[in-house]
């Protein structure tokens, strides 16, 4: 999907991994997918330096027992970094990422791409 550059995207992208793979996915896997959507979305709008005329990919896709998430954004802002989280909010982003996938990590050919990659099975 390709999405603007808005907090609207986020809600767009759930839906829409909920419409493709709720069948297909257990209903915590499709909950963690649509919590790290919302959170990998959030940065590039945060971090990723971002114009209104830009567009945020998202990609979702199902193998072999692994659901593979990746958000795509310019990346004018600096590669991603993990922080603790902060008594007044904020850094739990990519710490949640780090938590509930397998794997994840950074592409940053022409922009910048998170991806992770966690379960379809059963929670962790």
């Amino acid at each position: 999907m390709s999405l603007p550059a808005t907090a609207a995207s986020a809600t767009t992208a759930r839906s829409e991994v909920t419409r493709r793979l709720a069948q297909r996915i257990t209903s915590g896997a499709l909950e963690d997918v649509r919590l790290l959507l919302t959170e990998l979305i959030t940065n590039s709008l945060r971090h990723g330096g971002m114009t209104p005329d830009d567009k945020i990919g998202v990609r979702a896709e199902l193998s072999g027992g692994t659901v593979r998430i990746e958000v795509h954004d310019p990346g004018r802002d600096g590669p991603p970094e993990v922080r603790e989280p902060g008594p007044r909010g904020g850094g739990y982003g990519l710490f949640l990422v780090d938590r509930l996938t397998n794997q994840w990590g950074v592409d940053r050919q022409d922009g910048t791409t998170v991806w992770a990659e966690l379960s379809a099975g059963p929670a962790r």
